[in-house]
């Protein structure tokens, strides 16, 4: 970011560089937000599972815009979408371990399992999410070897005095 402020200028350059610099058919997912203090996310999501979005204790998967990882195509352009948080909202991402998660009879965790976790949790403090779907996994897989990491990420937005007077 340091380039400039303009998520998009640097996802091509992050993608023309690992293109140049990596072995073919080597690249990276990644999901990519800022997010404003009135709740405005703007994002960009190179080929990442798209995030989670728990409100008013109902899962959705609102972030479906998306584009190519970085380091797989040279010309690929990127874009900024956007999307608008309310207070308490909850933003689950994670890596696709979580989902891929797989029990002995390679059954895979999947997304419905993730959004079975958080249904209804909307007022649990985020290290209580986290180790719901942690152990739900957990207890998933039996203890089948995963080939793949598990990463969280939870962020809950809360409106400042100033944006909820507005």
């Amino acid at each position: 970011m340091t380039i400039g402020a303009d998520p998009a200028r640097v996802f091509q350059l992050i993608n023309r560089f690992l293109c140049e610099h990596s072995e073919v058919g080597r690249y990276a997912t990644m999901f990519f937000g800022i997010l404003g203090l009135n709740g405005r996310l703007d994002y960009i999501n190179a080929g990442h599972p798209p995030p989670l979005l728990l409100r008013r204790g109902e899962v959705t998967v609102p972030f479906v815009d998306g584009f190519y990882p970085v380091g797989l195509l040279p010309d690929i352009g990127y874009a900024t979408s956007r999307a608008e948080l309310q207070p308490d909202d909850t933003l689950i991402l994670f890596s696709d371990g979580v989902t891929e998660a797989m029990d002995p009879n390679e059954r895979m965790f999947g997304v419905p399992g993730l959004c079975g976790v958080l249904a209804g949790l909307q007022k649990a403090p985020l290290d209580h999410l986290q180790k719901a779907i942690l152990e739900s996994v957990r207890k998933f897989t039996h203890g089948a070897s995963q080939g793949d990491d598990i990463t969280l990420l939870l962020i809950r937005y809360r409106a400042t005095v100033q944006s909820a007077m507005t």
